[in-house]
Order: structure tokens, then C-alpha cells, then sequence
């Protein structure tokens, strides 16, 4: 496990340095002048905020911090946790760091004495960020990666909660106090700058997501050639098909859609029902599902941990294809996906309608894992470096695109191709 963690960071050396050094920067800029400090924290934060926010949705491609399974940005990024509401996260942070930069900025100008409470509400903000940070740590840790920019923003609201405590420790009021004090005074625009300093962040930073998302289409209302580049990148090398794989959706669709997948992945899990939702409405899609669970038990592509029961899991749904349940047991082990071990396994078999003991005596076979290393294998090859990750054939001279942007990509090609429009030159692979 250690090996496997040291490597994983010397891979990640550049971006780890980074997030130390802004820290460090950072702190030392707020040991000399507090303002300076607070304010360069605020600042990287928004930045690095910004960042994950545009990266949020899958068509941008791979983060520069994502550089392999354990230290991927964009598992994280871009995973069941990273929204509320379907807000990405990262923008109501650079909401909040934009407010504390402009509300920084203000008291420089107008002095101190203008904006008495701004200590008391860096504090109260900070705290409620760092709050989070444990949320989206314990997010990190069931998804079996971890964002290094989301860890720098960690350190980003420590640095902000120390530099707001020593501002309201030398106010001498509380941290509450000062919040209310300033909610009510006329005379102190604390508050106000704020509030109003977060929402242009926020509003603006949303409105440019909103709008660099939103496809560009022709005169006939169809999608531009230019737009859909961004859908997808090239290979790592050929994707081998067995003749095994599960499918679903009619035989000799011209389109088909392979899908590489974790169980205990939770973006896997919410993308299950939109593939099946995509392959009944479309009619001419016919999905095939490999398997890549994120687990140094079966998978040798991962140095780490990683998800303990998805290997076993991944064999369950092999052992429940054979009894012709393959669609039925992973759609209840998408749903239950903190349990997995193999007594949940075995009930969920009978759930799903399965002989229990068939499906025992499957798993207990020495050939239980073979399909899913076979599925590893080809992933490798393909360049498969986390889940879910798919890969669409049919829609551009008997070429595998790797899809970016999830079931409305898929969605968002095939319509393109049916429409006649030209597909663009394939983007070469992106290393991670």
C-alpha cells in the first residue's frame, strides 16, 4: 500500500509542489502582513476554484491535476459530490474567495476603520469551508481518489480561518458578535462588499460556464463541426471486443457504445440509468459493459487500495450474466453500492431472482475473475485511466472515440452523425 502511495505521488510531484509552495507563500505573506496574506490566499483560491468550476463538465478533457487513478482532479471534479443542485461546487467557492478578495481590496482602500467586521465574517466563512473540506475528504476517500486542488483549497481555509481568528482575536469581539454587528450597522459595509463582491463571482464565473457549455449550432439549427471536438479524443490503441460483453440494445445498431465501469464508483452509479434511458429512447445504440474496478486486488494498473469489494462485485455480475441476470444484479449493486461484500452479494443475487446457490458456487470458481481481467486488459490497452470512461463506435469511419461529456456527448455525436455533419479530426490521446 505505501509502495503503491509513494509512487502515485512521484507522479504527482509538479502539482504537489505547487499546492505546497501557494502555502507557503501564502502563510509567509500572512506572518508579515496579515492583508497581504489573507488577500493572496483569497486569491489563489479563486483561481484554483475557477479552474475546477470549468472543469466540472466532462468535455473540457483531463485537469493538469489528474494524473493517475489515486491523484485524479477529475474523478473528484466531477463525481455525484461536486454539485449541489447542479452548481458545481467549485463556483460557489469562488463565490466565497472572490467576496473575501474584493472585501480585502475594499479595506486597503478605504482603510480599516471603514469595514471594522471584515475579520469576523473571513472567520465565519472560512470555518463554514473548512467544515466542507471534511465532506469532500470523506467524498475523496469513498471514491479511492483524491483532487490535489480541492486539497490545496483545504489549506487555502485553514490559512483564511488562522488569518480571520487573529483579526477578530485582536477586535475583542466574538466571531458571532462581529457577524451581527455588522449585519446591523448602517455605517460598516463589511457585509454588503461581501455579499455583492461573491455574487458578481459567482454570477459571472456560472454565466461563462453556462455559456461555454451551451453547443454551437449552424444556421439549421445543427451542431457546428467546431463544437463537437471537444466530445471526444482519440485512443491510446485498439479496442478489443471478445464477444462476451453484456449488451443491451437492438443487434446490428449502427451505433455502439462500450462502457468501462467501477460498482463501487459513484459516478458509474449515476450514469447506469442514463445509458439505459439513452439506449431505449435512441433505438439505433446498443450498449456493451466491461469491467475496470479501481482496486489493486484484481486491477495491476492500480497501485493503491483503491475499492476493496468492486473486483468481487464485478465477478458477481459476470456469475449473474451466466443465469441471464447480468443488467438486473448490477443495476441493485449500482443502488447499494456500500454493500457489497460477498454475503450482500449472495442477497442480492436472490433479489434479483438468481439460484443463490448457482450463483455461489460461481463466485467460488477459479475462473470467477476471469472475464474481468480479460476486461482490464483491454482497458489498459484502449487507455482506460478511470470510470466511468466510454467509447463510442459508429459515427466516424469505423474509428473508437473516447467520449467526453458523459450520455450527452454520446447523445450529442450520434444526433451529429445522423444529421450529416462532418465529424472533426480525431484529438490525439491525452496522457495522464
Amino acid at each position: 500500500m505505501l509502495n503503491g502511495l509513494f509512487l502515485a505521488a512521484g507522479t504527482a510531484t509538479p502539482v504537489i509542489a505547487f499546492v505546497l509552495t501557494v502555502w507557503i507563500l501564502a502563510g509567509g505573506l500572512m506572518a508579515r502582513k496579515r492583508d497581504l496574506g489573507l488577500g493572496a490566499a483569497a486569491l489563489v483560491g479563486l483561481g484554483v476554484s475557477l479552474y475546477l468550476g470549468f472543469q466540472h463538465h466532462e468535455a473540457a478533457g483531463s485537469s493538469i491535476c489528474s494524473v493517475d487513478e489515486l491523484f485524479n482532479c477529475d474523478t473528484v471534479n466531477r463525481s455525484v459530490y461536486s454539485e449541489l443542485g447542479g452548481i458545481p461546487i467549485a463556483f460557489l467557492g469562488s463565490g466565497f474567495y472572490g467576496g473575501v478578495f474584493l472585501l480585502l481590496l475594499a479595506r486597503v482602500r478605504k482603510g480599516a476603520a471603514a469595514l471594522p467586521h471584515a475579520g469576523h465574517l473571513i472567520l465565519v466563512g472560512a470555518a463554514l469551508g473548512l467544515l466542507y473540506s471534511l465532506f469532500l475528504a470523506w467524498a475523496s476517500f469513498t471514491l479511492g481518489a483524491w483532487c490535489l486542488f480541492c486539497i490545496c483549497l483545504y489549506g487555502i481555509n485553514g490559512l483564511l480561518f488562522l488569518g480571520g481568528s487573529l483579526e477578530v482575536a485582536g477586535s475583542g469581539v466574538g466571531a458571532w458578535a462581529g457577524v451581527k454587528a455588522t449585519a446591523s450597522a448602517a455605517d460598516d459595509k463589511s457585509l454588503p462588499t461581501f455579499i455583492w463582491g461573491g455574487a458578481l463571482v459567482f454570477i459571472l464565473s456560472m454565466g461563462a460556464y453556462r455559456s461555454g457549455s451551451t453547443p454551437e449550432v449552424d444556421a439549421d439549427g445543427r451542431e457546428t463541426t467546431s463544437s463537437l471536438a471537444s466530445l471526444f479524443h482519440g485512443t491510446e490503441g485498439p479496442l478489443d471486443l471478445d464477444g462476451t460483453e453484456p449488451r443491451l440494445g437492438p443487434d446490428g445498431a449502427p451505433y455502439t457504445l462500450v462502457e468501462f465501469a467501477d460498482f463501487e464508483c459513484p459516478h458509474c452509479g449515476q450514469v447506469f440509468p442514463e445509458l439505459h434511458d439513452l439506449v431505449e429512447q435512441a433505438g439505433d445504440i446498443q450498449l456493451r459493459f466491461k469491467h475496470y474496478p479501481i482496486s489493486d486486488i484484481c486491477n495491476d494498473a492500480v497501485e493503491f487500495p483503491g475499492h476493496e469489494m468492486a473486483c468481487g462485485a464485478a465477478a458477481a455480475a459476470d456469475c449473474a450474466g451466466v443465469q441471464g441476470r447480468f443488467w438486473e444484479m448490477s443495476g441493485l449493486m449500482f443502488k447499494n453500492q456500500s454493500y457489497l461484500s460477498p454475503k450482500d452479494l449472495s442477497f442480492i443475487a436472490g433479489q434479483v431472482g438468481l439460484d443463490v446457490a448457482a450463483f455461489d458456487a460461481c463466485m467460488a470458481s477459479p475462473g470467477a475473475m476471469a472475464g474481468v481481467k480479460m476486461d482490464i486488459a483491454h482497458a489498459r490497452k484502449v487507455g482506460v485511466h478511470g470510470t466511468p470512461t466510454m467509447l463510442l463506435g459508429g459515427v466516424k469511419d469505423g474509428e473508437w472515440l473516447l467520449v467526453r461529456g458523459g450520455t450527452e456527448a454520446v447523445a450529442r455525436l450520434v444526433a451529429a452523425h445522423k444529421a450529416g455533419t462532418p465529424m472533426p479530426a480525431t484529438p490525439v490521446h491525452e496522457e495522464h
